[in-house]
Formats: structure tokens, sequence, C-alpha cells
């Protein structure tokens, strides 16, 4: 991980810089980067936790970029992360600090970028520069609003933490010791569905692993959310198996695994997963994101804030899936994905996306659960 820590000055208030910076159409005036509004986050704004931006980046491929906001603390600080982009980028994300001074305000840029080991000498160099003379820029812009002294409408946005995740911790722990029990009797039945439970049971160790680490803004959120997730898993898999009531989809998928022949095929185990993957997706997670977020909607909270974390965590099914991939004896997990997680993960990530992209599905499933949230009237449709 490579860190750039770059400041300038400008020559305007903080309210004019947080605009400067924050609004896309504003900002392609001095940044070297073009940047697309994609999908406005809370209070429909662009300049709001949850704001989606499209970027074509200034070097010499001309690589696009999406980013997501993840912090909004209008006037002084701005966060963003790069959620899509080429396999070499690791990760990206940066924080922008405002603070008054006696002539206007100061910007520090805090970037820290992981690129591939092969690609980060060759690319960090030449993106270092191009944020320098977009700064540089600002700079310039800024002098152009210093004539006009009155700020810019921009009003700070009231938040409530929420303080409830003391409470749900203990609650996650036990439903990972159900999930964890349910996969261990379809183990010990030799049932092929045992796969998909074991994927569930490692995709919440890990959720629960990163809620400790402190990774997510919004740990609260982000365990009901796993609570309700849980809950239609446990029920799901149970009237299945029992000759209950299930939906369509999921009875199509719970057959789709009962056909493995041979529960150490990786094809076969593979082909399973996926088919249950593919309905939890489509059926589960946008109820569950639209219940999870009826839970705070009272708070006056927007359903769009919660879409940074949301979208980080996308590597916990990385994990989830090494790790599944791991109990499965190495002979029969094909050796390209073996040699590809090992060498290049990244390479290992595009070969999965082949056979099902998941991080599309899931994309879809958020704006699905806003539309939900939407007719449950929890919130004012757009």
């Amino acid at each position: 991980m490579t860190r750039f820590d770059l400041a300038t000055d400008l020559d305007c208030s903080v309210e004019q810089a947080w605009r400067l910076l924050t609004d896309p159409a504003v900002k392609n005036q001095w940044s070297r980067g073009l940047t697309t509004a994609r999908d406005a986050g809370g209070d429909g704004r662009m300049d709001r936790a949850g704001a989606v931006r499209e970027v074509l980046v200034d070097l010499p491929t001309r690589p696009r970029v999406q980013e997501v906001v993840t912090c909004a603390d209008e006037p002084t600080r701005f966060a963003y992360r790069i959620f899509k982009a080429s396999p070499l980028l690791r990760e990206y994300s940066c924080a922008i600090d405002i603070q008054p001074t006696d002539d206007g305000c100061a910007v520090h840029y805090t970037v820290d970028v992981d690129f591939v080991p092969t690609v980060g000498p060759f690319v960090e160099p030449p993106l270092r520069r191009s944020i320098e003379k977009s700064l540089k820029g600002l700079s310039e812009q800024s002098r152009r609003l210093a004539a006009d002294p009155e700020p810019l409408p921009y009003r700070r946005a009231p938040r409530r933490r929420p303080g409830g995740v003391a409470a749900l911790r203990p609650q996650i722990q036990r439903y990972l010791g159900h999930q964890q029990i349910v996969a261990e009797e379809l183990a010990e039945a030799a049932d092929p569905k045992y796969w998909f439970a074991r994927m569930c049971a490692l995709t919440t160790e890990e959720l629960l692993r990163r809620i400790d680490e402190g990774r997510y803004t919004e740990p609260e959120w982000m365990m009901r959310l796993m609570a309700v997730l849980h809950r239609r898993h446990v029920s799901n898999l149970h009237a299945y198996r029992s000759g209950g009531g299930v939906s369509a989809g999921w009875r199509e998928a719970w057959a789709v695994c009962d056909e493995n022949d041979n529960p150490r095929s990786f094809r076969h185990v593979a082909t399973g997963i996926i088919a249950a993957s593919r309905v939890h997706m489509e059926e589960d997670m946008p109820r569950a994101l639209a219940e999870a977020y009826a839970a705070v909607a009272d708070d006056g909270r927007d359903y769009r804030e919660f879409r940074a974390d949301y979208l980080d965590v996308a590597p916990v099914y990385a994990v989830a899936v090494d790790r599944l991939c791991a109990e499965i004896p190495a002979p029969f997990v094909p050796r390209m994905l073996r040699a590809s997680g090992r060498v290049l993960p990244e390479m290992r990530d595009a070969m999965t996306r082949l056979f099902y992209d998941v991080e599309t599905d899931r994309v879809r499933a958020f704006d699905k659960g806003f539309a939900l949230a939407c007719e449950a009237g929890d919130i004012t449709a757009p």
C-alpha cells in the first residue's frame, strides 16, 4: 500500500471549497480526471454518503473507475473509495480534509493506493503527478470564486450514530453458531447443500471479523442485514428439507444442489453454490436490505447512505470462496484456479466472474432493495 499526502491552500471559504470538491460538474472545471454522476447518495445528493461517481482517470491508458462516497461530514471532510476498476488496482481510497484559515481554507488529500506488485512502480508516479496537477487547478479555481463573498447554499446533514452494536453482536455470534451446526448436520448426512451452507457460515465469520476490526462505518446496520439474511437462509432451507413452501427460484436452486452425485466434484459443487447464490441475490438480498433499512428509517437515515458499506462486502466473498476451496480436496480443484489464487488473486477473481458475476447481481440487489423500501413507504422515491 502506498500513501500520497498532498495539500494545497484555497482562496475561498470552506463552504465554497466543499462544492468545488464534491459537485461533479464543478469538479470537472479543475480536475484532470472527468467525473460523471451515476447515482445519488443520502438526501438524493451527490455530496452525501453512498453517492456513486464514474471517473475517467488521467493516465495514459485513460481507465474508467467507479467510486462510492464513504464519508460526507460537510463542510470539513469528504472521503470516497474505488469499488470497480481494473483487476490490477487492488485498493484506492481518498480522504479530503478542509480546514478554515485566515485567508481562506486548506485542503489536505490523503490517498491510499495498492496496485498489483508488477504494476505499482509504473503507475503510482504518474498518478501522483496527476493528482498534484489537479490540486494546482483547484487552487487556481478557488481564486476565481474569491470575489463572491456569499457561501454556497450547502447544509450539514444531521447524522445519528446508532448505538445498538453491543446488543446485536452476541446475537450474530449465536446465528453464526447456528449456521455452523446446520452445515455440520448436512455434512454428516452427505447432503450436497452443505457447500452453500458452509459458504454462508464462512461469509458470516469474515463479516464479523471485519466488524470487530472497525472496517464498516455502519456496523449496526450491517449486523441487522446479517440477521435478516440468516433468518431467511435457515427458514428457507428448513422449509425445503421438510417439504414446506419455498419460492420457485429456491426450489430450483436446492434441486440443482441435490443433483450433485459426487460430493467431491468441483464442477458439481460450484454449480450448486452458483445456483443458490443467484437466488440469494435475486430474492433474499433485496428484501433483507429493505427490512434492515426499515429498522433505521425512523432515525432520519437515507437508504443510500449504506451503499458504501454494502459494496465493501465484496472482498468478504472472495475470502469465503478461498476458504471453501481449501476445504475441497486439492485433486478436485482445477489446477488453473489453485495456481491463480496463489500467484495473483485478481486473476482468480476474473476467472470466477466467467462463471458467475456476483458483483453485478449485488449492485442490482441494492437497487431492488431501494425500490422495495420506496414501496413500503420507508423512503420517498426520487
